[in-house]
């Protein structure tokens, strides 16, 4: 269902109303041009196989249908300090002209047109997800989540993050950097000027799978809690204008440039943070752990509730019929300190064993250095339970 590399929505600058990305159905949006200049226009794709992405910018996880409802800011330049002398944060916005039965109908599109400078000897295009107004970003809180700076139209462009502490509420970042060389030609589907653009996750992800050491027979394990301890940045600033590369043709691998990563401190030492997640159906940090929409429910028979786990992993941050991840801002490098918190019950017994049992995963190490634009995995094995 997710591809751990390929993280995708296809987005591309064009002037068609696209239905589906169907050419079929395009149709032509009159414009007047200047002669023989080429429009910057936008096109949508979609990678089939990545049928949900995650929500940019807003609380939770989406499918990417719903990226049509944050849009995108797009930054140009042509100069070769890379400041956005041709576009600077052009808003990029999906107008829907299907139906709920076919919600990639539609076509993106912004205002006012620019065009294809005749040299691109110095030509950088960029973009992030979700877009926002600068003016918007004043007088935040100190603990505001998500985009909380954009740079300025005098400098090259980047995007400042805060990560959030409470799970539930998340959000994500995307990006999308690259050096044309030429002006796109037209193909069987897009008209002449048409960029494609593969948007990308900037920050890393970490799904948490759980299972047991041995079957559990008539007895079900269901876990209450999840926390996660470590020194985690804080912010980070997130490059628009540069990105590294690993590899070539269908294996190459895209990855953000981070910089002015900031941990909470004591002094010179990184204090350590801490993600609580929760399985409780009344709790809206909550998630439904287990890959189950059923939650754990105090006071509900026990044949209400999730299978519980087995020896086979199940993935353990689900909201609603959507994978969770914990989103982490990339960083040198990452070490998680891991306590599980669950009840058991016997078949036969009215109640789950009183009180709640406690086993700690050693200390982890995830990744060195955590990258964004990859999902780890954190597999949690419970034993003596």
């Amino acid at each position: 269902m997710y591809a751990r590399e390929r993280y995708g929505i296809i987005l591309a600058l064009v002037m068609l109303l696209m239905t589906g990305c169907s050419a079929e159905d395009a149709v032509m949006e009159t414009m007047t041009a200047p002669e023989d200049g080429v429009a910057i226009s936008f096109s949508c794709n979609y990678d089939e196989a990545e049928v949900h992405t995650t929500k940019a910018g807003y609380e939770g996880t989406m499918n990417t249908e719903d990226l049509h409802t944050t849009g995108f800011g797009a930054m140009a330049s042509v100069t070769a300090d890379k400041k956005p002398s041709l576009m600077y944060n052009q808003e990029v916005a999906f107008t829907l002209v299907g139906d709920l039965d076919d919600p990639k109908r539609g076509y993106w599109s912004y205002h006012p047109m620019k065009y294809w400078p005749n040299n691109l000897e110095h030509c950088y295009i960029s973009a992030y997800a979700p877009y926002v107004e600068p003016s918007d970003l004043e007088g935040l809180p100190a603990d505001e989540n998500g985009i909380i700076g954009i740079s300025a139209n005098n400098e090259a462009p980047y995007i400042d993050y805060r990560r959030c502490e409470k799970p539930g509420k998340q959000v994500d970042l995307l990006w999308y950097y690259e050096e044309p060389s030429a002006i796109p030609a037209k193909t069987a589907l897009n008209e002449a000027g048409t960029l494609a653009m593969q948007m990308r996750h900037a920050l890393a992800r970490l799904e948490i799978k759980a299972a047991l050491a041995a079957e559990p027979g008539t007895t079900k394990v269901l876990i209450e809690e999840i926390t996660l301890t470590g020194k985690m940045a804080k912010t980070g600033r997130l490059s628009l204008c540069s990105q590294t590369t690993e590899g070539s043709g269908v294996d190459k691998k895209y990855y953000p440039v981070w910089t002015n990563q900031v941990f909470d401190k004591d002094g010179d030492v990184p204090i350590n943070h801490t993600f609580k997640i929760k399985n409780a159906d009344n709790d809206p940090e909550s998630y439904g752990i287990i890959e189950s929409q059923v939650r754990y429910i105090p006071n509900l028979p026990y044949g209400w509730q999730p299978a519980g786990l087995s020896t086979t992993p199940q993935d353990a941050l689900n909201t609603g019929d959507r994978k969770g991840y914990v989103y982490l801002i990339p960083q040198n490098e990452l070490s998680l300190t891991i306590t599980v918190k669950y009840k058991k019950w016997v078949e036969g017994e009215a109640e789950p064993t009183s009180g709640a049992k406690t086993t700690t995963v050693t200390p982890t190490s995830i990744a060195n250095p955590l990258r964004g634009n990859k999902t780890y995995t954190l597999n949690l094995t419970l034993s003596d339970v």
